[in-house]
């Protein structure tokens, strides 16, 4: 079995570099300590589950795929999870409506 928090340490620092944070940028959205950011990415703490989850959560990281990293990937991106947001479900059905139609035209030429 592969070691689940150097995993997340590994995923971690990825999404934040390609995201455009910084260690220090990251730490101050999520009101944390720059250490706490450092210590992570570098794999030298053993962060509480709730520092886990904020920046999963920044960073759009599927914790199931940290989990169990053989199951196939059912995630939708923090940009489309904020998009939808506040949004009816009318609303949703009607964008997807439309998604699908402009996939149809898509493949018919």
């Amino acid at each position: 079995m592969h070691n689940v928090l150097d995993a997340f340490a590994a995923e971690a620092k990825r999404k934040r570099i390609a995201a455009g944070y910084t260690q220090r940028k990251l730490a101050e959205k999520l009101n944390m300590s720059v250490r706490t950011i450092m210590d992570l990415e570098n794999c030298i703490s053993n962060p509480k589950s709730e520092t886990i989850l904020l920046i999963a959560r920044e960073l759009n990281i599927s914790i199931d795929s940290i989990l169990f990293p053989d199951l196939a990937s059912g995630t939708v991106s923090k940009s489309i999870i904020d998009f939808f947001s506040g949004k009816t479900e009318s609303e949703i059905q009607k964008y997807i409506s439309l998604c699908q139609q402009a996939d149809q035209f898509k493949n018919d030429h």
